[in-house]
């Protein structure tokens, strides 16, 4: 078995899990499945950077690659049908990681839908302008997405500059904004985009002229477009074409559409089942909704389903377990709280209190 970077990813968020949540876990992780569950274990087994880099994945590669992990004896399997590294590939991981880092401004829980269309409408403006500016019109725009074709000739009319005056922003801002990133990482992204004179390399071309690995070039690019994102969101004043982008998309608040709307009826003062009365859904589901939105907004406090001394007695059995499985904690405190309670607990935890 040949290993390639997304193997070291599969291991790495194996390892991070310790043995506590299921391969389908990290499956559900890396496609970005927006549950209450996973979304729950990226902030608690601190890999929510990896959430939804991979929107495309589908399961049975994964599966594939765990039986031919199982065969090279690279992980084995532990109580509760979950899996660990074994020593042969804790020493893999450590040489990969130790040459080639997991790159440090992958965020995709924040960024990792607004990435996507940043990029869409980015590569997309780039070639439209480079176009424009040499007068040409004879070519297949990257995309048959009409929204995306339409919000380009929204902004070009808002715009009104001229051909140079759009090519120099656009230029002067790209470069800048490039001027953060390593030179290795620079040259990947702009290897991507399609200009007037060349078409966008794949991601397999840019690994070959660089004798890289072509999925951890692939992470490389998303770095860069993360780390752009994040960048303007500290200056975007310093950046108003590419702020233009996705002023309007762009969303801090990170919970869930359904979690927003069971937060809204937990401000009116309804409990929990009145508000699964009101949306005709399972008391469990709704549960699942405040577990999420503890997680995420610091201003929540969940003191009407956990009090301080109950949090107090349960995080000190967390941290003497040393475990994030809500079994092993129930029965430690003689099953005296329900597991809603414990997952809150996990909850706080996770958002650093």
């Amino acid at each position: 078995m040949k290993i390639n970077y997304f193997h070291v990813l599969l291991l790495y968020c194996l390892k991070q899990f310790k043995g506590e949540r299921s391969t389908s876990a990290i499956y559900h992780l890396l496609k970005g499945k927006k549950s209450s569950q996973t979304i729950q274990d990226g902030k608690l087994f601190k890999v929510s950077h990896l959430f939804g880099l991979y929107p495309r994945l589908e399961h049975t590669v994964t599966k594939s690659i765990w039986d031919q992990m199982i065969k090279e004896d690279l992980i084995m399997q532990v109580p509760e049908k979950h899996y660990v590294l074994t020593d042969k590939a804790e020493i893999i991981l450590e040489h990969v990681l130790k040459d080639n880092p997991i790159p440090p401004h992958l965020n995709g829980w924040k960024y990792g839908d607004v990435g996507r269309l940043f990029w869409r409408r980015l590569s997309l403006l780039v070639q439209v302008v480079s176009n424009f500016t040499y007068n040409r019109r004879d070519y297949l725009p990257l995309t048959k997405n009409e929204v995306d074709l339409h919000w380009v000739k929204f902004l070009l009319r808002t715009l009104r500059e001229s051909k140079s005056e759009l090519n120099d922003k656009l230029y002067k801002e790209m470069s800048t904004v490039l001027s953060n990133v390593s030179e290795q990482e620079a040259m990947i992204f702009v290897w991507k985009l399609t200009s007037s004179k060349r078409i966008g390399l794949t991601y397999e071309q840019i690994a070959s002229k660089l004798t890289l690995d072509e999925e951890y070039v692939y992470l490389c690019f998303w770095n860069v477009i993360h780390q752009i994102i994040d960048k303007h969101q500290e200056e975007h004043g310093s950046y108003p074409f590419l702020h233009s982008i996705i002023q309007e998309e762009f969303k801090d608040n990170v919970l869930t559409s359904s979690s927003n709307r069971t937060k809204s009826f937990l401000m009116e003062g309804k409990s929990i089942t009145e508000i699964a009365a009101i949306r005709n859904l399972k008391v469990s589901t709704i549960e699942d909704h405040i577990v999420e939105i503890t997680l995420h907004d610091q201003q929540f406090s969940p003191t009407d389903f956990i009090t301080d001394e109950d949090f107090t007695i349960i995080s000190a059995t967390i941290n003497q377990l040393n475990t994030h499985q809500l079994k092993k904690v129930r029965e430690e405190l003689n099953n005296q709280y329900t597991y809603f309670e414990i997952r809150l607990a996990f909850a706080l935890i996770g958002r650093g209190r």
